[in-house]
């Protein structure tokens, strides 16, 4: 659920939801929707499908979950969120913390990892912002250097490594590169693992620079007389960095960098919005092309900008290979269950596997409040009903006196009903063991 918190610690905090509505972004996209939708600046269904969804996120007036304290009977009001990837920074910093959670129990092994960088040059980027399956492709290519090269290092070990696009920059630019999360060595199938020295940069960017032109002229109409200019530049624009490691018994430093790799592509707290101006300004790092450290955009090409981030429905930005495919995974976990003597040695003792993530967990990890705890009596509360029928919430929040409902808003995509529609719809409480 998306939420925050107006608390700074654990001991002494109040967990309160959000005022969905006092963000620079909903105002924005609010503001700015109708304009966005009569432009045409929606070139892709989805979206127009996320800042519908978006508005609504948070909102009470969609529907809510309530949560309860049968000690002293004191309860809230929880809206739900919109879930949207890579746009929404709540629920994207929600799914970020679920995600490090779960590669360190589900994928990571004890061992030391390594961050490589692959970044691509300005003349190539746009053939990738028109063309989203070519991503793809790209990390087909950077999964190719990386396994040849360990290959050539230990040709009877086994590479591990997950792959991760990121289609922005520091000021919300359109820059796509691959993140590597690169095992520093190599895994042998008995389960032992073997450390080895990183792969030299100026191997894989040359590596890159060959393979992605050669793609890209076969495949993607590119000039071939540009191309073979372009290899013949001393500064071509291509890059690898591979100079950030984690260490075998850093199980936060690779959570961290996991999450890292997936996070959304702007921090709300960088970015003002002027509701009388129409304008945006978002001020992050230094930025070596544009020279300056900030944007600033009208409201409706700063939403251009964030949407051309938005991955397409079931495109997939993060992609699992060698000792931590899927396959090899699911491979491993069916060899373990049918010789349960056999265990998998590593260098290092594996953790012990925590209990999946739940939304109250994380919450109070981002903000150092636990949501499930009473703040009249400090017992632990929990989830007692699941409302969204339209007429039951107005009554509910006509009774608290909280509708307070907006003026006519963008037209939002039909919500699929979680019963047949032909039935009636009483109010019943029953436990949610997981909303979020």
């Amino acid at each position: 659920m998306a939420s925050r918190t107006d608390a700074c610690t654990a001991t002494g905090g109040i967990y309160r939801p959000r005022n969905h509505r006092a963000s620079p972004l909903y105002q924005c996209v609010t503001h700015h929707y109708d304009e966005l939708e009569a432009g045409g600046h929606f070139t892709r269904s989805v979206e127009e499908q996320v800042l519908s969804r978006f508005i609504d996120c948070g909102d009470l007036h969609r529907g809510f979950a309530r949560v309860y304290c049968d000690n002293c009977g004191n309860d809230y009001l929880l809206a739900f969120s919109c879930k949207a990837r890579y746009f929404c920074p709540s629920c994207h910093q929600k799914r970020m913390l679920a995600y490090g959670e779960w590669i360190e129990e589900n994928v990571l092994a004890p061992v030391p990892h390594r961050q490589y960088v692959f970044a691509l040059p300005k003349l190539l980027r746009p053939w990738f912002r028109h063309n989203r399956t070519r991503l793809g492709t790209l990390c087909h290519l950077v999964a190719l250097l990386l396994v040849q090269g360990y290959q050539i290092l230990d040709p009877h070990g086994r590479p591990g490594f997950m792959l991760y696009v990121q289609t922005f920059g520091d000021l919300v630019t359109f820059n796509p590169h691959v993140h590597a999360l690169v095992a520093d060595g190599v895994f042998y199938p008995s389960g032992s693992f073997r450390v080895l020295p990183p792969i030299p940069e100026d191997v894989l960017r040359e590596g890159l620079r060959h393979r992605l032109l050669v793609f890209l002229c076969h495949e993607a109409g590119f000039d071939p007389e540009l191309a073979a200019r372009m290899r013949q530049w001393q500064h071509s624009g291509f890059s690898v960095h591979n100079q950030i490691r984690v260490k075998a018994n850093d199980a936060e430093g690779r959570k961290q960098l996991a999450r890292y790799m997936i996070r959304n592509p702007f921090a709300l707290e960088k970015m003002t919005y002027d509701g009388k101006t129409g304008m945006v300004i978002y001020r992050s790092k230094f930025h070596a092309s544009l020279k300056r450290n900030y944007q600033l955009l009208p409201a409706v090409q700063w939403l251009s900008l964030l949407l051309a981030h938005i991955p397409d429905k079931y495109e997939h930005l993060v992609r699992y290979y060698g000792w931590y495919s899927n396959r090899a995974r699911g491979e491993r976990k069916d060899d373990k269950n049918a010789h349960s003597t056999c265990t998998l040695h590593l260098d290092e003792t594996p953790l012990d596997r925590k209990s999946k993530a739940n939304w109250a967990r994380l919450i109070q990890k981002v903000y150092e409040v636990d949501p499930l705890v009473c703040p009249k009596c400090n017992h632990t509360m929990r989830i007692i009903a699941v409302i969204d029928n339209d007429a039951i919430i107005r009554r509910i929040l006509t009774h608290l006196r909280l509708w307070k409902p907006t003026p006519e808003q963008p037209h939002h995509p039909a919500r699929d009903p979680p019963w047949p529609t032909n039935t009636t719809i009483p109010l019943t409480y029953h436990p949610v063991p997981d909303i979020a």
